[in-house]
């Protein structure tokens, strides 16, 4: 696939979830800036992404659905491939994180494992028959550093749901290479979202590069395993915590 090298995503479409705001609405930026038609999937209004996008000169459209109803999944990927007779780019951003504990009430358990595992893979599902058909896919998946070494403020679903995360990531890595889908993932630290911004966050100083991330520093990261520089990685898991998290 040819690319133009001050817009490497030129003529590519690109779906991200979540992408209403935080990391998603930072991803979707930066995809849009490289070049990608940008498809802001979520639950709340994605509407404020797409207009930065526009006044910056990008071009983007706003969906409104639910990852966890895979039937919608399904429509959403259809839908932009009939609009844009391709889909190049999934990015699996939308997640929950509610505080929890080790012994959690069994409905929370149930609804982070149906948003941020079953909804990762129900969109991977929708949009792999259109990546395979073309030969041609992008793949990156949201884990977190809690994958690695547990959470404290969030609860055992969260921290087992991102390593479901990060085992879909090396499963489809595996499975999509022969089709040139590749599939990576990040795993963020602490960042400053609102999301996140009731939880305590930890002292700078405890962290080496000595501050809390912020969305765009996860954005960046995406943006490389979308684009042409990062052809020859699949099952890769980027840690983009600050240095808190040094090995996977």
């Amino acid at each position: 696939m040819q690319h133009s090298a001050g817009r490497p995503l030129s003529g590519q479409v690109a779906l991200v979830t979540g992408g209403a705001r935080g990391i998603g609405a930072a991803v979707c930026q930066a995809l849009a800036q490289d070049g990608a038609t940008v498809y802001a999937a979520d639950l709340l209004s994605c509407e404020e992404t797409v207009a930065a996008i526009a006044e910056a000169g990008g071009l983007a459209h706003a969906r409104k659905f639910d990852v966890s109803d895979r039937n919608a999944c399904v429509a959403l990927a259809n839908e932009i491939v009939a609009a844009e007779q391709r889909l190049d780019i999934l990015v699996c951003n939308a997640g929950i994180c509610p505080p929890g504990t080790v012994a959690g009430d069994w409905e929370q358990w149930d609804r982070v494992i149906d948003v941020n595992v079953n909804g990762t893979q129900a969109c991977i599902a929708a949009c792999w028959p259109h990546m395979t058909a073309c030969g041609y896919g992008r793949i990156v998946l949201v884990s977190s550093m809690a994958y690695y070494q547990g959470g404290v403020i969030v609860g055992t679903e969260y921290s087992a749901s991102k390593g479901a995360v990060a085992a879909m990531t090396r499963h489809v890595a595996r499975n999509g290479g022969p089709h040139g889908i590749l599939c990576n993932a990040v795993a963020p630290g602490v960042i400053a979202t609102d999301m996140t911004a009731s939880f305590s966050k930890p002292d700078p100083q405890a962290i080496p590069l000595r501050r809390v991330g912020t969305a765009e520093d996860v954005a960046g990261p995406v943006r490389f395993l979308c684009g042409p520089y990062s052809a020859y990685m699949t099952g890769t898991i980027l840690n983009v915590t600050g240095g808190i998290v040094l090995a996977a």
